[in-house]
């Protein structure tokens, strides 16, 4: 079909754009200081989603569950806990982390590689167009590349849940089937129906691109003019500086692409409305379908917020650190 040959003519393009992006970088001495960012990024991430993924998974629950009552994010855990105990909570966590983790050290590295050759064809280029639009960029190469750990993720994490009100057939496919991990999971996906379908949900993946190209924009704006806390910060670290520009801006990013998430988290979970269902989505009021659209927006914003603003102090750190060290090891090379 068209879709697929357009995912195929996409992953293609990536496999050669990854070592010829490598190479520009290594050809012009630079390749140290993307890597730098990357590895900020995926540690920040890892570390910040471990501490927080108990909103990540009720946050899923409530995009796929309509018979799950959207009470306080902390009763839902709760309850969850309660019913499944911690393993409830934490189900799909290391899939999570494999998927975060590669996304993130993608998704930097393209950043600061393609503002990077942005800024070198033309200084006189506004500097938020430059963010969004290599922003942009990035997420498309990284959701490419990681799109099959982001669906595993979603079947692992939902796996063996009842799903209320779901049709008989997915509530039966998710009691009876069992992965074992990541690679099972691709490998019984891969053979029950087809290797593309690892990439499910991949359109709506990169409109959501614009995600952290809106949150990474804005971050970068916050942080250049010091719009919110000022320079004052600084002598501390940045930490607290870091810490509210990431929350704002991933608070504008979230608002603004939540609906096409739910879409998303939907359609990888396997989710097909039956006949009722339909009926139902017919007859329901425009206001009551964008209702519906933010279910699970308050564990989202309270998960992704907190997620956002820790990962960049930790991110900003580790930059800093790995800064530090990079001189030190240049100086000493120089001197010897």
């Amino acid at each position: 079909s068209g879709s697929s040959i357009l995912l195929q003519s996409c992953l293609l393009a990536l496999a050669c754009l990854l070592p010829w992006s490598f190479c520009a970088s290594r050809h012009q001495n630079i390749v140290n200081d993307d890597i730098l960012h990357a590895v900020s990024g995926a540690v920040g991430s890892a570390l910040s989603i471990t501490l927080l993924y108990p909103l990540e998974t009720i946050r899923t629950r409530l995009q796929v569950d309509a018979s799950l009552t959207p009470n306080s994010s902390f009763f839902l855990i709760y309850n969850i806990g309660r019913k499944e105990g911690i393993r409830g909570l934490y189900r799909g966590w290391f899939s999570l982390v494999v998927a975060l983790v590669s996304l993130n050290f993608i998704y930097f590295y393209f950043f600061y590689a393609l503002r990077r050759w942005a800024t070198a064809q033309s200084e006189s280029f506004n500097k938020v167009t430059i963010d969004l639009i290599a922003g942009y960029c990035a997420g498309v190469i990284a959701v490419l590349g990681t799109g099959p750990l982001w669906l595993v993720n979603t079947r692992l994490k939902l796996q063996g849940v009842d799903f209320g009100r779901a049709s008989d057939e997915v509530s039966k496919m998710n009691k009876t089937q069992q992965y074992t991990g990541i690679f099972h999971c691709m490998y019984k996906i891969t053979h029950d129906d087809g290797i593309l379908t690892l990439w499910n949900g991949t359109t709506t993946s990169i409109v959501l691109a614009w995600n952290p190209a809106i949150n990474l924009g804005v971050y970068m704006m916050l942080k250049r003019h010091h719009l919110i806390i000022g320079a004052s910060d600084i002598s501390n670290g940045g930490a607290l500086e870091a810490f509210v520009n990431a929350l704002l801006s991933k608070f504008i990013a979230t608002v603004v692409t939540y609906p096409i998430q739910v879409l998303q988290t939907r359609h990888r979970a396997g989710i097909k409305q039956d006949e009722e269902d339909k009926q139902s989505t017919r007859s329901a009021s425009w206001f009551s379908l964008l209702l519906g659209m933010y279910r699970g927006l308050e564990s989202k914003l309270l998960q992704t917020c907190l997620n956002s603003a820790l990962m960049f102090v930790v991110y900003e750190r580790i930059v800093k650190i790995l800064t530090t060290l990079t001189k030190l090891k240049d100086e000493t090379v120089q001197k010897s």
